[in-house]
């Protein structure tokens, strides 16, 4: 797990890939266990996020077969259709990047309106 933390907001913990992905869209060291994204670097840091997003969700979609394609009713059908969820794995990468960065889209504004800077630790 990897913790996020500013000074006005309570800190958020992702996995360590889940961690990793967002440090590399922002541009810092994923490799490293701990680090800091300065007020200067708040800015960049959300735009490369946002641009991270709108580049996922104008990709093409068609074959993914991830379960968030399937009609609503489609998993009513299929018994088999949740197990994914309990498990780390590909189900993981059908939660859209919107989703996933969004506490972390909220950490880094809070602190940008706070004029902070965010720490990351393993």
């Amino acid at each position: 797990m990897i913790k996020f933390t500013a000074h006005s907001s309570a800190p958020i913990q992702y996995l360590n890939s889940d961690a990793k992905h967002l440090l590399r869209i922002i541009g810092k060291d994923d490799s490293s266990a701990q680090g800091i994204i300065t007020e200067e670097q708040l800015p960049a840091a959300l735009q490369a996020l946002e641009q991270a997003i709108e580049r996922e969700e104008a990709a093409p979609e068609a074959g993914t077969g991830s379960p968030q394609h399937l009609p609503e009713h489609a998993s009513d059908h299929n018994p088999h259709a949740h197990d994914a969820d309990d498990k780390d794995g590909p189900a993981q990468a059908s939660v859209p990047l919107r989703k996933r960065a969004l506490p972390f889209q909220q950490l880094l504004r809070q602190a940008q309106q706070d004029k902070e800077f965010v720490v990351w630790q393993a």
